[in-house]
This record gives structure tokens, C-alpha cells and sequence, in this order.
């Protein structure tokens, strides 16, 4: 038995009915193609970073849909498993995925500050660094802006006595002084 070669346009034909049937289906589908370069790396770059912010936000509303209580001594797992402080730094901590609970004091050594213009969700703002030990210090996750205004964000946050909550609050801190926005280095 020998096997003919399609034509070009039954090799279109068949495509087209292909792609049809999957969009039918409603599994999607995306048009192959042969670029690369520049824009197809910062694409794919810019689709890594969205999926590890979004992946920030999950594994800290997992501690909010527990409904993790606050405390400076007690753990908690993560969505793995793994064991973090519950306090503000340890909630921030478990949802950057980093290898131990830091404190207020050690989170501005795996972050670096950025400008309010460019806070993106699983950014912080956070009142740390040297002398920000204990409750002299505080972290909060952002979550996008809550008004046009940009007076107040979306956040997630381990906060005394409520646990690990999700609320908007106001920019920086509900009027607080000394908060500013952070990003996780490997953002």
C-alpha cells in the first residue's frame, strides 16, 4: 500500500475541520506558529510572571479560606504541606513559597521597593527592616486597586486578632506611616 501526499489544501482543510471540532468541543486552541525572538520571549517571560503571581495569590487565599488564626509562635501548613510561622511575615513568606518564615526585618533582604505606579498582585506593602521586629512591623499582600482613585487596594494579610484575611484596605495602611511597596526579588 503506498501513501499519497495531501495537498496543500487538504492539509488546510483538515486543519480548519481540526480546529473546528477541538473549538466545538471547547478545549482551545492556539495557532501554531514559527516565531521567535524578542517578543515571543518577553511574551512567554510575561506569562511565567503571571503565573507565579497568580500562584502567590492561591497559596495565600488557601490560609484565608482556612481561616488560619494569628500568632507569633504556632505553624501552619501550606497548600504542600509545609510548615510556616503564622504571624504577618510567615503568611508573606508561605505565599512567596520561600524556604523559611522570615520576619519583618529579614523580608526587605529576598525584596527590593518599587514605586506605587507599579504594584501588581503578590507585590507587599509592608512597614519592615532593621527595628520592624514584633508588632513594630507589618506586611500585607496586595491584590489590585480597589478604586479608580488608588486610595485603596485588595489585600491579604494575617492581622491580629482577625487571622489571615482577605480586605480592602487604605493606601499604604489604613493612614499608617512608614509602609512602602515591595517586590519579591524573583518577580
Amino acid at each position: 500500500m503506498s501513501i499519497t501526499p495531501l495537498s496543500s489544501t487538504a492539509r488546510r482543510i483538515g486543519t480548519a475541520t481540526a480546529a473546528l471540532t477541538l473549538a466545538a468541543t471547547g478545549i482551545a486552541v492556539a495557532p501554531a506558529t514559527a516565531a521567535s525572538g524578542p517578543d515571543t520571549a518577553a511574551t512567554q517571560e510575561q506569562t511565567v510572571e503571571n503565573d507565579r503571581r497568580a500562584e502567590i495569590i492561591n497559596r495565600a487565599q488557601f490560609w484565608v479560606d482556612q481561616g488560619v488564626p494569628y500568632s507569633m509562635s504556632a505553624y501552619y501548613p501550606d497548600i504542600n504541606g509545609k510548615n510556616y510561622r503564622t504571624d504577618c511575615s510567615g503568611f508573606v513568606s508561605m505565599a512567596w513559597g520561600l524556604d523559611d518564615s522570615l520576619s519583618t526585618v529579614t523580608l526587605v533582604d529576598v525584596a527590593h521597593p518599587i514605586a506605587k505606579e507599579d504594584l501588581q498582585p503578590g507585590d507587599v506593602l509592608m512597614r519592615g527592616g532593621p527595628g520592624t521586629g514584633g508588632a513594630a512591623g507589618h506586611v500585607a499582600i496586595f491584590n489590585g486597586w480597589a478604586n479608580a482613585e488608588q486610595t485603596a487596594y485588595h489585600g491579604l494579610e494575617q492581622a491580629g486578632d482577625a487571622g489571615a484575611v482577605a480586605r480592602e484596605i487604605g493606601y499604604p495602611y489604613n493612614g499608617l506611616e512608614g509602609f512602602e511597596a515591595y517586590r519579591l526579588n524573583s518577580l
